[in-house]
């Protein structure tokens, strides 16, 4: 397949609200900027279908606050970042980690951390191996070596019977199947399943901040600009390219990587990580009790302390 990121479908309209648009890759990006730019600069890199907002701002400040220069951004077909007609013009993981790359050329960035969340994460470690000059070292939360299990429990396929790595959960695919079968329709509705699914994710055991996720899900869907874009993300995932690269990028990893996997992961169980572990030589591993697929507030401080080690500033 012929992969082309030439032509945008949807151009960004005039930015509201804080952040820049930038260009990236030929593609314009949606970022935003905390603490001072001669800091030790760390780019969060955030999972399917989600905005850069999803990394709350309360986290982003705090990082800054202990001497980092974040950067947080918006994918291509999220927010504010370009969007694009999947069929006419297809892309895959590699050319979001392009984007990233330039997104860090754009503001002047020659090297950085990166903290990447499920998709994030097969970003951060694409950089790691493709563009490994540009990166000091890479932290990851629910991550995995496979995908085929995930994909073809989304498709409503039966698991293979050499498949090795476990399928998501099943209050979790519970959950992503009415949402294909019942769409919700009012603003009410879309909020509410938007936090459901956010509190699904991460897990049952440590609940999240109510009030800042109720906060950022507002946001996200005042943001939401180009609904088809999170469809564009899933058949990415779902792409053989994706799985490949995902399969055989962990092994020829050589930068510093720390491996943060939720006991509570509903995605990617606890054997994903495990399983990553393997994958990268050298890697550091923690499997972390009730934390689940995505960032929760309760644990800040121990990503924080992370990635202070890794830039050395402790």
């Amino acid at each position: 397949m012929n992969y082309s990121t030439s032509v945008t479908a949807i151009d960004p309209p005039l930015l509201a609200g804080p952040g820049q648009l930038t260009k990236a890759n030929n593609i314009n990006i949606w970022l935003e900027t905390f603490g001072e730019k001669e800091n030790p600069a760390v780019l969060l890199i955030m999972g399917g279908s989600c905005q850069g907002i999803l990394w709350p701002k309360i986290f982003c400040e705090k990082l800054a606050n202990e001497g980092f220069y974040v950067i947080r951004y918006d994918h291509r077909d999220m927010g504010f970042s370009s969007c694009f007609d999947f069929a006419e013009k297809p892309y895959d993981v590699m050319d979001m980690a392009k984007d990233a790359v330039g997104l860090l050329d754009s503001i002047g960035v020659k090297k950085a951390h990166l903290f990447g969340v499920s998709l994030g994460a097969f970003l951060a470690e694409l950089m790691a191996v493709y563009f490994s000059e540009r990166v000091h070292s890479i932290l990851v939360i629910g991550s995995t070596c496979d995908i085929r299990p995930m994909n073809r429990a989304y498709a409503d396929l039966p698991i293979e019977e050499n498949a090795i790595l476990s399928p998501p959960a099943p209050y979790y695919l519970a959950w992503r199947k009415e949402c294909i079968q019942f769409p919700p329709q009012t603003t009410e509705e879309k909020l509410a399943r938007r936090m459901e699914g956010w509190n699904r994710a991460n897990g049952q055991i440590v609940a999240l901040n109510e009030k800042i996720n109720q906060e950022i899900h507002k946001e996200f869907l005042s943001r939401l600009r180009y609904p088809q874009g999170m469809h564009n993300h899933f058949m990415l995932l779902q792409h053989e390219s994706t799985e490949t690269l995902v399969q055989t990028t962990p092994s020829k990893i050589k930068i510093p990587t720390v491996i943060l996997h939720g006991s509570e992961d509903p995605v990617f169980p606890p054997d994903h990580g495990e399983a990553l572990r393997q994958a990268i030589k050298n890697s550091e591993y923690f499997l972390i009790e009730g934390m689940g697929h995505i960032p929760n507030d309760h644990f800040y401080d121990f990503y924080i302390d992370i990635l202070k080690r890794q830039a050395s500033i402790l």
